[in-house]
């Protein structure tokens, strides 16, 4: 009877707009199960599911059976710019296609393990045979590279062993194509100079493929990320000595390893150092692409880096294009991403994405915008969860929470986020811990200042303007309950000295302190019918300047009465 290779393999998605990736694969399913709890705790937004999978020697098929799903499983969301695509791939049609720059980028997707274990790019694997013999000895990492890449490109589960069979081909006859070019004299050393070497290359059959193998050969004496980047800069650096036509030719080969290495896990952490938080990388990587700063190097983010900034120097005069993109694309995947930029300061988050956003506006001048709005988009989603958001105000006291949360609609991307506020804040104003605050107060002028600020920067916002009527009127009942409770007109009016005096302080209160609306209402005609009073008109005739006082606070406070959205105001203006 045949033996059965059987394995468990690991799926992540690490948001729910994010696509299936493959974690891991484990030859125990207890083992898988307990990294899928351990990876749902590392991505609570996720899910992970862990399938058996079981390959029968005689047939070479496989048969892929759900074991367990944990978190949310839902079905796929479009696309996160960085994960692996479950549903398609680069299409590779012949051997000679699996070395080229599309298809190099899938080996670190689906031979993660291999290239870490080896530190190794996929451009130096694809031309070191030493390397290409251990990784098609090995079989399992073959088999299971090929089965990821099968699944992608198959349209269902009639096509998937075809694909996976024309797969195992092709990568066999690339893998004898790499020997046959090596023994054919087609790949070459760098044991010469940089100008002797590309001399040579341009009189092979394949200048590319042999550059390619030189820089391969040139790269295997580093076993560390920071020092391949080091040496891949000074070849860069070697490039400016050449003739044009050389520095363009050699330049669009360094610029694939400049994007391996961008993609490599751990690499551009070498490069830009340990950071104490997530905002210090983003802003590193931001600052690579920027030009560095001429008057004041100490405002340069890169300062101490030196790999850095050489790099941001190629990238700079546009020698490294994929490099660029790369690099670009690392960064929306970094604010895509569920990772905190200050783990405890929401508002300062929201602030510093802000003044990234414009940062990138500029180096970007137009390009990949959807892709940008759709990266704060998703970072503004997921700050706006609950979870977080109440972690944030729990440090405030409960009447203040409120306008707390509004000082963040400001710096909101995208319809999710705004209505995710606009639901927490009505959610937050129609508590009963909140209502309870507000009418418990001792100080019921300053709670209802607190009201009228609160309403004030609910109705300058941008949520949806209906959204933002509706709430200023609850926070103006919730104003008009308070003044009822602690009297507060008649307060006024005894505590006056006069009753144009009383009079005076309610129209203030009304323009300045009240919630608009209601309040203001009940303050102003208090205010109205104390100056209708015998007693009161005799005192204005005596006394014009503060006559006209009163006329202009009526008059402001009849324009609080009617509560009205910023874009309304604009539109009556």
């Amino acid at each position: 009877m045949a033996v059965r290779e059987t394995h468990f393999e690991l799926f992540l998605r690490r948001t729910p707009r994010a696509s299936w990736v493959l974690a891991d694969a484990y030859p125990s399913r207890q083992q898988a199960v307990d990294k899928a709890r351990t990876l749902l705790k590392e991505f609570p937004n996720g899910g992970v599911r862990v399938t058996k999978e079981e390959r029968n020697p005689k047939t070479g098929q496989y048969q892929s059976i759900t074991v367990t799903s944990v978190g949310n499983c839902e079905e796929p969301r479009n696309r996160g710019k960085g994960d692996f695509n479950m549903r398609s791939t680069s299409s590779c049609v012949s051997p000679k296609d699996l070395f080229s720059a599309p298809a190099r980028k899938t080996y670190q997707e689906v031979l993660p393990n291999f290239l870490q274990k080896f530190r190794v790019l996929p451009g130096e694997l694809v031309y070191r045979t030493d390397l290409l013999e251990r990784l098609e000895a090995s079989g399992t990492e073959v088999t299971q590279a090929i089965q990821r890449v099968a699944i992608a490109r198959a349209g269902g589960s009639n096509e998937l062993h075809a694909v996976a069979r024309q797969l195992h081909e092709m990568v066999h006859q690339a893998i004898n194509i790499a020997f046959k070019d090596k023994k054919n004299g087609e790949h070459l050393t760098f044991e010469r100079s940089l100008p002797e070497v590309v001399a040579i290359a341009r009189k092979k059959k394949d200048p590319t493929t042999a550059f390619s193998s030189a820089i391969s050969h040139r790269l295997m004496k580093e076993t560390s990320w920071p020092s391949k980047l080091s040496a891949l800069l000074a070849l860069w650096r070697e490039v400016e000595t050449l003739s044009k036509e050389d520095q363009h030719f050699c330049n669009g080969i360094l610029s694939d390893y400049f994007t391996e290495w961008l993609d490599t896990p751990s690499a551009v952490e070498s490069m830009l150092g340990d950071s104490d938080s997530p905002a210090d990388t983003l802003n590193r990587l931001i600052a690579t692409m920027e030009p560095r700063p001429p008057k004041n190097p100490h405002d340069d983010p890169l300062i101490g880096f030196e790999s850095a900034q050489i790099l941001a120097e190629a990238i700079s005069i546009g020698v490294l294009p994929t490099a660029r993109h790369r690099i670009i694309t690392r960064v929306f995947e970094e604010l895509s991403s569920n990772k905190r930029l200050y783990e405890n300061d929401l508002l300062a988050e929201f602030e510093t994405l802000k003044k990234f956003g414009d940062r990138i506006v500029l180096i970007l001048n137009g390009e990949r915008r959807g892709e940008m709005y759709e990266a704060f988009s998703n970072r503004s989603k997921f700050l706006m969860t609950t979870d977080v958001v109440e972690t944030y105000l729990a440090e405030f006291d409960i009447l203040d929470r409120p306008w707390r949360l509004l000082q963040l609609s400001k710096y909101l991307v995208g319809a999710d986020s705004r209505a995710k506020m606009t639901a927490l804040f009505r959610g937050y104003v129609s508590h009963n811990q909140y209502e309870v605050a507000v009418l418990g107060t001792k100080k019921p002028l300053v709670t209802l200042s607190a009201l009228r600020t609160t309403q004030s920067l609910l109705l300058a916002s941008d949520l949806p303007e209906q959204d933002r009527l509706h709430g200023a009127q609850d926070i103006d009942q919730l104003g008009v309950r308070l003044m009822g409770q602690c009297h507060l007109m008649k307060v006024m009016t005894r505590k006056a000295r006069t009753p144009e005096h009383a009079a005076l302080g309610l129209f203030k209160l009304a323009c300045e302190a009240l919630p608009m609306g209601q309040c203001v209402r009940l303050a102003s005609n208090a205010a109205t019918q104390i100056l209708k009073t015998d007693e009161s008109r005799m005192a204005l005739e005596g006394n014009p300047e503060l006559k006209a006082t009163l006329r202009n606070l009526s008059q402001t406070a009849i324009a609080s009465g009617e509560i009205r959205s910023s874009t309304q105001s604009r539109r009556i203006a």
